[in-house]
């Protein structure tokens, strides 16, 4: 048999599943190193491909905080996942350099990936960061989200998550409306409320406009 145990166009599938926490969430996320993967494997396509028509009307659901006012399909209630998505896009040009002088951390933001929801063995994590190309060690950031007010649980809870990444982990952030008294607060997470300036309750927003309205203050 001269046929590899594993080939090749699978190996870098099979790597990113891993880091990922397998098959549990259908969104899989391509980094650049496996873009890097992927460029080296046979020959460049030179076919054009031929683009697709939609000759339907298509539309933009906008996204409101007041449930009662909402009009299916046109109009979605704001929820926890939209958040995520938001702070996903906005966290490494907007908090990410904070974050890493807040642990004291000599390391330069562009050395890091903003992905998705990370598996642990007790659950989820809503954003996990890591270094693009790591070297004998990774470096993480885990990022837990609340729309409502942060409770101890939620402290406690990102607490767990860092203890099992171990000694890889640079720290946590924990991203709410609002948090519990001082005294309850662990050293290893950063907490971080997230508003929405000038916001109106009753009006419906995109999510590019909720995108530009999203800030951030670290307590």
């Amino acid at each position: 048999m001269d046929e590899p145990l594993v080939k090749a166009e699978f190996a870098y599938v099979a790597e990113n599943l891993l880091l990922r926490g397998g098959y549990k969430k259908t969104h899989f996320q391509a980094d650049l190193t496996t873009l890097h993967n992927v460029s080296t494997m046979g020959r460049m396509n030179k076919i054009v491909p031929e683009p697709l028509e939609i000759l339907s009307e298509t539309f933009t659901p906008k996204i409101v905080f007041n449930k009662k006012t909402k009009k299916i399909p046109f109009e979605f209630p704001f929820h926890e996942f939209i958040l995520q998505s938001l702070v996903r896009k906005k966290i490494k040009d907007f908090l990410l350099k904070e974050v890493l002088e807040n642990f004291s951390k000599n390391l330069s933001v562009d050395d890091f990936e903003v992905l998705g929801e990370k598996a642990l063995p007790e659950g989820f994590v809503d954003i996990f960061i890591k270094l693009k190309y790591p070297i004998a060690t990774n470096r993480y950031v885990l990022v837990e989200i609340k729309t409502k007010r942060a409770n101890t649980n939620d402290i406690e809870q990102l607490h767990n998550y860092l203890k099992q990444i171990g000694k890889e982990v640079i720290g946590g952030v924990l991203i709410a409306k609002d948090f519990p008294k001082a005294k309850i607060l662990k050293s290893d997470i950063m907490y971080v409320k997230y508003c929405f300036k000038n916001l109106d309750v009753n009006n419906a927003y995109s999510f590019e406009e909720l995108l530009k309205m999203l800030s951030f203050t670290i307590i």
